[in-house]
């Protein structure tokens, strides 16, 4: 069975659970991070040497970062519209993919340690700043969930959900001033509507 390192609220590792669980995919978690297993040791710097979640393990493969799990899952387990085989259908999930990671997760990052955690050395202009970039990177997202009226790529549930997902629960679920951006807000309570969504990414924290 497959085995998935990592701790059930660390936002990594809950987007490749929501796809998992949405795909009927088995696994085993072992908590691993923070108060659990830790990430420095020797035997888990062997899974990655970055000491972060999630890692998963499937037989012999060891495989790290989100992205790099949630393609290999959809290609391997998942059906085929998770990661379609079209070029440019799967250019356009790893287009969205890549923008989340590139553009959305700094900002986000930063609004999480600061208004969620409390941790971390940032400034109030800092705090300021990303606030309002996460408010327009959204509002691209809107424009973008407006024409396809369902999902990130297209009118097909697909891994670039699976991380947006996340992303459009944190950015609502913190003590930010936010834009009116209906079209997200559909799509979140759409997402919520899934029962592997409720398990795996609504759980009480952002």
């Amino acid at each position: 069975m497959i085995e998935i390192y990592g701790r059930p609220t660390a936002w990594n590792v809950r987007k490749v659970l929501f796809f998992m669980e949405d795909a009927g995919i088995p696994y085993r978690r072992i908590d691993c991070g923070r108060e659990f297993r830790p990430t420095n040791t020797p035997d888990f710097l062997g899974l990655n040497p970055n000491g972060l979640v999630p890692v998963l393990r499937d037989g012999s493969f060891t495989l790290w970062e989100s992205h790099a799990i949630l393609r290999y899952l959809a290609v391997k387990y998942g059906p085929d519209g998770y990661y379609p085989v079209d070029l440019q259908r799967r250019a356009r999930v790893d287009q969205w993919l890549d923008w989340k990671l590139g553009h959305v997760s700094p900002a986000l990052r930063v609004l999480f340690l600061r208004h969620f955690l409390r941790i971390g050395e940032y400034t109030d202009r800092e705090a300021t700043d990303c606030e309002a970039e996460a408010n327009r990177l959204f509002a691209i997202l809107d424009d973008r969930l407006e024409n396809t009226g369902a999902y990130v790529a297209g009118d097909e549930i697909t891994i670039a959900d699976s991380a947006l997902g996340m992303a459009v629960h944190r950015w609502l679920n913190l003590p930010l001033r936010r834009p009116d951006l209906p079209h997200v807000i559909h799509y979140y309570e759409r997402l919520k509507k899934l029962p592997s969504f409720e398990k795996t990414v609504c759980i009480g924290i952002p």
